[in-house]
Formats: C-alpha cells, sequence, structure tokens
C-alpha cells in the first residue's frame, strides 16, 4: 500500500534542514502550520513507528500524479491533500478549492492505465457541523463512543454501482472492513468496530466484481 500526503516531502525536506517548509501562496490564511502545511496528526498512518517517514509506505502527493501515469498505484493507496484544500470549514478555506483538488485526483486515475482496475473511495472525516435532520445511529456496542452527523461516502469508478445511493449504514470503519474483506479474506480482525460495521456492498455492482461483496 501506500500514503500519498500533500506538503509531506516539503515539510520532510524543510525538518531535516532545522526549519520550516515555505508557506503556499494559495493558502488564503498564511499560517506556518495548519491547514497551509502538511499536519502528520492528519495521516493515521503515521501514528504507526514502522511506517513513519518510510520511504516504502510514505510518499507526496506529487508521486502520485507519476504513479498514476506510470500504471505504478499499489494496491492500495490512501490520497490525503493539504489542509486548505480539504473543505474543511473555517480558517478562510473554500469548498471550491477541495472540488478542485479531488476532481483531479478522480480524473488523473480515471484517465489512467489502471483505471479498469481502480476502485475509488471520496470521504470526509467530519460533518463539517451544518445540521443534519437524520438522528445517528446507536451508539457502538465495541467502544461506547456515538455517532455524529452524516458525512458522503462517493463510490466512483468501473466497480461502483451507476446512478445509486446506498441506504445501508456504514461508517469509515466500512472501509476498513471492505480492505480486511478484500484483502486478507476474513474480518473484523482488529477486534473493533470492524467487527460490526456495515461492508460497502451495497455501493459495488456485482457485474463488475465478479464477486458478491457483502452489504453487512
Amino acid at each position: 500500500f501506500g500514503v500519498y500526503a500533500e506538503g509531506y516531502e516539503a515539510m520532510a525536506t524543510a525538518v531535516a534542514g532545522g526549519s520550516c517548509p515555505p508557506i503556499p501562496a494559495e493558502c488564503g490564511v498564511k499560517l506556518p502550520f495548519y491547514p497551509c502545511l502538511y499536519d502528520p496528526s492528519d495521516i493515521a498512518f503515521a501514528y504507526y513507528p514502522s511506517l513513519v517517514d518510510n520511504p516504502l509506505y510514505m510518499h507526496d502527493l506529487k508521486s502520485f500524479s507519476s504513479d498514476v501515469t506510470a500504471g505504478k498505484l499499489p494496491a492500495f493507496s490512501f490520497v490525503k491533500t493539504i489542509g486548505y484544500k480539504t473543505e474543511h470549514p473555517g480558517y478562510g478555506t473554500k469548498i471550491s478549492t477541495g472540488m478542485g483538488a479531488t476532481q483531479a485526483i478522480v480524473e488523473a486515475i480515471l484517465a489512467g492505465p489502471q483505471a479498469n482496475d481502480t476502485l475509488i473511495l471520496i470521504t470526509w472525516d467530519e460533518g463539517g457541523g451544518y445540521f443534519d435532520h437524520v438522528p445517528p445511529p446507536p451508539t457502538s456496542s465495541i467502544d461506547g463512543k456515538p455517532y455524529g452527523t452524516r458525512v458522503p461516502l462517493l463510490a466512483v469508478g468501473r466497480f461502483a454501482r451507476k446512478n445509486a445511493v446506498s441506504h445501508v449504514v456504514m461508517e469509515h470503519s466500512s472501509i476498513v472492513k471492505f480492505l480486511e474483506h478484500n484483502f486478507l479474506g476474513a474480518t473484523g480482525q482488529l477486534g473493533g468496530r470492524d467487527t460490526e460495521v456495515a461492508n460497502i456492498g451495497s455501493l459495488l455492482d456485482p457485474t463488475q466484481t465478479g464477486i458478491a461483496v457483502p452489504e453487512n
């Protein structure tokens, strides 16, 4: 697998030299930290000592572009744009900036040589604080933590159901459950929410996947 994080290379180079990287001109708030610069706390994989700055797994988003063109994307890629391109509310960020960044990534994949073998999943880490008229699911029985407002989860590519909206209740751990199902053959191996959440099969077209991915 590979992690592609925007701003990672600039931060690593600057830190190695004992300084901070320059602030991108297009970052409106001009702060010498988030959302203008790479923030490792936004990258879940950076919490594992075996993965921190490991060049086998950690890459800058610039490498993603070249890997897409060359057809060298790993079996699983985690792609994270820099903070001001994530549609996060506040800090003077604009939704349109994030939309443009996401669109560019998706279009690059769909135009690349691995398009027919790639499922793109797009999601957000939170609802942005906006009102949601749909009550959240019951508190998780695994960790006792409550759910919040809904966030989008979009499936794009040949394997996704066309013109379809899933009504299966899913959450971020549903993607983890799918990764377990797809690459490891058995789900619930983390012993956490991956044991109780629904899988993402309701987003996928079995005539294209060749197998029926469970919906639950």
